[in-house]
């Protein structure tokens, strides 16, 4: 497996401290705001959850979790807890949300009653 995108993220981070430490403190601002951006726009990328957190996020059990385990963990999107190695933990992207029935109706009921009118 290719390098994960957090390790990524802080490698590039590490080369803005060398540059700043050069003295090239504008090149290692831009550096450390563009990371900055990308960690933002990847954090379902780089959220890890826990099987209790992926089960509230999605409603599924976690037997759900557990038969994908093996399959999202060659993926690079599900481990064992760094410090517990018995819990398993899920990339928040990998995991589905559930839906919000009631926001769907009132969203149903809104566009009905403007096509009403």
């Amino acid at each position: 497996m290719s390098e994960s995108l957090d390790v990524v993220i802080a490698d590039i981070r590490s080369d803005a401290q060398v540059l700043r430490a050069a003295g090239h403190e504008k090149q290692a601002a831009y550096i450390e705001q563009a990371c900055g951006r990308v960690a933002a726009a990847a954090e379902p990328f780089l959220t890890w959850l826990s099987e209790a957190d992926a089960g509230l996020r999605s409603g599924f059990k976690p037997g759900y979790f557990r038969a994908r385990f093996a399959r999202w963990e060659a993926q690079g999107c599900a481990r064992l807890a760094p410090r517990n190695h018995r819990e398993r933990q899920y990339l928040e992207i990998v995991i589905p949300v559930r839906a919000n029935l009631d926001a769907a109706r009132a969203a149903a009921r809104r566009a009905a009653n403007e096509s009403a009118a």
